[in-house]
């Protein structure tokens, strides 16, 4: 039997393999060193998909059709998840069983040995797809629609679990009234924001309950390396971390020391542990608390640098601290951003602080890294006259923040193949593309049209705005998402 590719036929469905119903072979003997030779697939370029060949797609289309796929993948995992709740009706929780069981005992173990997972993921997804078809059919319906992806869903009915029925679809129409956020941290923390909004004494009861549940672990890994996990209270996780990355930073000054930041914070967390902690470094948690929450007139949840969203109760504790500093953060009422950051009492960077207030995590569409981890960039270069001011800063994290301002590498292979082809030190030239050579790829652009905003623009000429997300929870235009200006 030849090799088949998978074809996708259109907008509205795939075509997919048929299995028969009956027995499921998981052993399959191995194939004959002809038969492999039959079955051995072509490259990716001779796929076909949405009756285009993929080695002749350009760029443009490349990202246009990753788009279509994603949505009707999306699709066809909403019409999985309703497949799988209408199979746990058909395997009610017997008599005797707990009242909050969806559905039998063993009735993932069937998911999951037809699915080749293990009973544990079966029961998992069972779960998942009862909860989501029974509690937040409108999230299915996004779903379907391609509006939001598994993740989100997954995330939305993760955060919900411990809320009533009615409790978790206000959660669910306030979250999906601004779609699915620039990226998937942001979106979980739009969810816990609107959860410790709907239900702040649940909040500050079941994080009392998790903080009984911290821990450390160890998983083995390969190459003879490990994980060491420690499950903390936010306000210390951020701490320890925090302390970390200072200790790592100050190595960096050695120009003997070859190790990456990474490797740096892997042994300053050895050497603290095991006792050489040769530094006195008191590390800064920023907490952002509205004053009503304060006041306690109100369970507004505040917000911790570097996490999210946070309960109310735990806000104050954090604020009451006698070791704490105060500043004013002012925010608009309307849509909750950053109107004006008040110096503290010592001597700091506040510029920086204003713009790491405003922008709470990198300026790149979709990048989730903490601002107060970011370095804080010039949008307009200062070497080409760029102003040290508010808006002309944002935080970008390294990577981020190179490539902005670092040549593409495409562009550079490209000036490479059309200044001679081969030669000394030279790859061979590359062939055209459909018989004509495909222009120089331009470079990441990035604007600043008013402070806080930013306006990318892709090597394809896309564009995409990246709004600050705001520390209100409030219902008016999208804020915090990285949109596609252009198609």
């Amino acid at each position: 039997m030849g090799w088949c590719p998978y074809v996708v036929e259109g907008s509205d469905g795939a075509t997919m393999p048929a299995e028969q119903p009956g027995e499921r072979d998981v052993s399959r003997p191995a194939a004959s060193q002809g038969e492999a030779e039959a079955q051995t697939p072509p490259g990716h370029g001779a796929m076909r998909v949405f009756d285009r060949v993929v080695g002749e797609l350009s760029a443009d289309e490349c990202l246009r059709f990753d788009v279509r796929l994603e949505r009707q993948i999306a699709r066809l995992q909403a019409a999985q998840l309703a497949v799988r709740a209408r199979f746990a009706e058909h395997r009610p929780r017997l008599e005797g069983e707990p009242d909050e069981r969806r559905f039998t005992e063993f009735a993932g173990e069937e998911l999951a040995a037809e699915l080749g997972v293990a009973p544990a993921l079966g029961n998992r997804r069972l779960m998942l797809a009862v909860e989501v078809c029974t509690r937040l059919p409108a999230s299915l319906h996004a779903l379907h629609e391609g509006d939001i992806d598994l993740l989100r869903v997954e995330s939305l009915a993760r955060q919900t679990a411990a809320l009533s029925a009615t409790q978790a679809e206000a959660v669910e129409r306030a979250v999906l009234e601004r779609g699915g956020r620039a990226s998937h941290a942001a979106f979980r923390a739009a969810v816990r924001r609107r959860v410790l909004k709907v239900d702040p004494q649940g909040a500050n009861r079941r994080h009392r309950h998790a903080v009984r549940g911290r821990c450390v672990r160890i998983t083995d890994g390969e190459d003879g390396m490990g994980t060491l996990r420690a499950l903390l209270p936010a306000e210390r996780m951020v701490a320890v971390y925090h302390r970390v990355d200072v200790f790592a930073r100050l190595a960096a000054g050695d120009p003997e020391d070859k190790r990456t930041l990474d490797e740096r914070r892997a042994d300053v967390l050895y050497d603290l542990l095991m006792g050489q902690d040769r530094h006195s470094v008191r590390p800064e948690v920023q907490v952002v608390v509205p004053i009503s929450t304060l006041m306690g007139v109100s369970d507004e949840p505040g917000e911790l640098a570097g996490y999210g969203p946070i309960p109310a109760e735990l806000a104050r504790e954090l604020a009451a601290d006698s070791k704490s500093t105060w500043r004013r953060i002012l925010t608009d009422p309307q849509d909750g951003q950053v109107v004006e950051v008040g110096d503290r009492r010592f001597p700091s960077p506040g510029l920086a602080r204003a713009v790491r207030a405003r922008n709470r995590h990198c300026i790149f569409p979709g990048c989730g890294k903490p601002a107060i981890n970011c370095e804080i960039d010039h949008t307009k270069p200062h070497a080409a006259n760029g102003r040290t001011e508010e808006g002309n800063l944002g935080p970008a994290c390294a990577r981020h923040h190179h490539l902005k301002h670092a040549e593409s590498r495409r562009r550079r292979r490209t000036r490479h193949r059309h200044s001679g082809g081969a030669g000394p030190g030279r790859p061979p030239a590359e062939p055209a593309v459909r018989g004509r050579a495909e222009p120089p790829a331009a470079d990441w652009k990035c604007e600043q049209p008013t402070p806080g905003v930013f306006l990318w623009t892709s090597p394809e000429g896309r564009t995409y705005r990246v709004l600050p997300e705001p520390y209100l929870d409030v219902t008016q235009p999208p804020a915090g998402r990285s949109t596609p200006e252009s198609a």
